[in-house]
């Protein structure tokens, strides 16, 4: 059975366009199905739970909306052994979508993939933990500037004039510039893979990555792979703000790797020991203020319909 949890909400009104799109196509092929909309923030979480409870032996668990849908049903998710996980994105930023190389602006051609798909493929996914608080992430988990950037931009009123302008990307971009020169930089303590601590001073962000691209398609990892049991580590640290600003075309080419400031690598887990707290999120949604973090790479944790 097919289940979708659709986010009618989402996308300045374009999830319930694409939503009904999809309903038809359903109804045309006499596909069985339920829907389910979540009515607030976490009911997509309470709905995934409930679905993957089910007396079902074929869930196809499907969500109709964009990345902060993702990261509430995956973390809802109880059983990930009974789900089979699809996506329609009809959200903004639509990273979990360009990571699995799905059609963003094509909900039927999507759907037609999940119809289609066995479900026998399966990918990565990231988790990160503090004082026995968990969370997955499909896309990417963040501390610094990205969370900032990541967990504001759906409240932000630039996001609102973005969309109605079709530059929803650019609401990534403007909010960057808008914390880069306010926020505070942090001296962090790393240690990959249980390693020895590197000391990394005046960090501005770092970027924990499933996929390639966060934030509406920047490659923050451009050697990234979903399914190779790794997590792919992008920090940026020691870097004067000024030289930030120029620097940041590179990371929007992907070409930042040999930039002075930037670390790139490779790694199963990632303990983070900061000075002082800073924003952390799991695909744009907010983790919280914390000083210490413990990420881990689940390989080929969730199935999926494509």
């Amino acid at each position: 059975m097919y289940y979708f949890i659709v986010n009618e909400h989402g996308g300045s009104g374009k999830a319930a366009k694409c939503w009904n799109i999809i309903k038809n196509a359903l109804d045309k092929k006499n596909i069985d199905y339920k829907y389910y909309v979540p009515e607030a923030v976490s009911h997509a979480t309470e709905l995934a739970k409930r679905i993957s409870e089910f007396e079902d032996d074929d869930i196809r668990l499907v969500v109709v909306g964009g990345d902060g849908t993702v990261n509430e049903v995956l973390n809802g998710i109880s059983d990930f052994e009974r789900v089979k996980f699809g996506f329609i994105p009809t959200g903004s930023g639509n990273d979990f979508g360009r990571g699995l190389r799905l059609p963003r602006h094509n909900p039927l051609k999507a759907l037609n993939i999940i119809l289609d798909s066995t479900g026998d493929k399966s990918i990565d996914l990231g988790m990160v933990e503090n004082n026995g608080k968990r969370k997955y992430f499909g896309i990417s988990s963040g501390f610094g500037l990205n969370a900032l950037v990541g967990t504001s931009v759906n409240t932000s009123k630039i996001k609102i004039v973005m969309n109605k302008l079709h530059l929803s990307k650019m609401s990534y971009g403007l909010l960057t510039l808008k914390y880069l020169f306010t926020m505070k930089t942090q001296n962090v303590d790393l240690s990959f893979d249980g390693e020895p601590l590197i000391a990394f001073s005046d960090l501005i962000f770092i970027a924990v990555m499933n996929f390639k691209a966060e934030g509406g398609g920047v490659p923050m990892a451009p050697s990234a792979s979903e399914n190779d049991g790794l997590l792919s580590i992008c920090v940026a640290s020691g870097i004067p703000r000024w030289r930030t600003f120029f620097v940041f075309p590179f990371l929007v080419a992907g070409k930042h790797g040999n930039k002075k400031g930037f670390t790139l690598k490779n790694c199963k887990t990632l303990d983070v020991y900061s000075k002082t707290p800073s924003v952390c999120h799991t695909d744009g949604e907010l983790f919280g203020n914390e000083v210490k973090l413990h990420y881990e790479c689940l390989p080929s944790k969730l199935k999926v319909l494509i």
